[in-house]
């Protein structure tokens, strides 16, 4: 969806039509329920925030800016708000950093990628190999097709730290694609 789409749905949802909520859901609903899930590693929670989340925005559409972003505003409601449950519900300090990820199963192995799998491994078992950090990274860049400005400013991380962990993380997946053991 482009950021042009996103407003025309935003306007959509100010009129009081659900069809813009809705296609704004269908682009994004599975990449917000991943991001809940990597926060919250409950799925039941991670289905009740997602819900919770395209609520807000239906109500919350008015505070939309056109031309900030939309990819980054989603992101960045989806994880203040996962982390105010843990917050909430579990009475745990959490804080902001770059290791929040998403799991293995929460990747998706259809997803584009520098990275093309030739040894039949499955792309979601080379994304065992990365850390955490790295693999929030391949997910924003990928599932969120985000650039690295806009992750560097959804996660609050330097855009050379960013530039720096996709890099190493691409590395990691053709090496392991290379070995053709998630484990090498």
């Amino acid at each position: 969806m482009t950021d042009k789409e996103f407003d025309l749905c935003i306007q959509k949802i100010l009129g009081k039509d659900k069809n813009g909520l809705k296609d704004i859901y269908t682009c994004y609903g599975t990449l917000v329920y991943r991001q809940m899930l990597a926060v919250v590693k409950s799925p039941q929670d991670a289905e009740d925030l997602t819900s919770d989340l395209f609520l807000r925005l239906w109500e919350t559409a008015a505070q939309y800016r056109s031309g900030t972003g939309h990819k980054r505003y989603i992101t960045v409601m989806a994880r203040n708000m996962a982390i105010d449950f843990l917050r909430k519900t579990k009475h745990v300090e959490y804080t902001i950093d770059d290791e929040n990820v998403y799991t293995e199963e929460q990747a998706d192995p259809e997803a584009p990628t520098d990275v093309q799998v030739e040894s039949g491994m499955a792309f979601s078992q080379a994304l065992e190999t990365l850390n955490d950090a790295e693999k929030e990274i391949i997910n924003l860049r990928v599932g969120f097709d985000m650039t690295f400005k806009e992750i560097s400013e959804a996660l609050g991380i330097p855009l050379g730290t960013v530039a720096w962990r996709y890099r190493q993380a691409l590395n990691k997946l053709k090496k392991t694609v290379k070995e053709g053991s998630i484990y090498g």
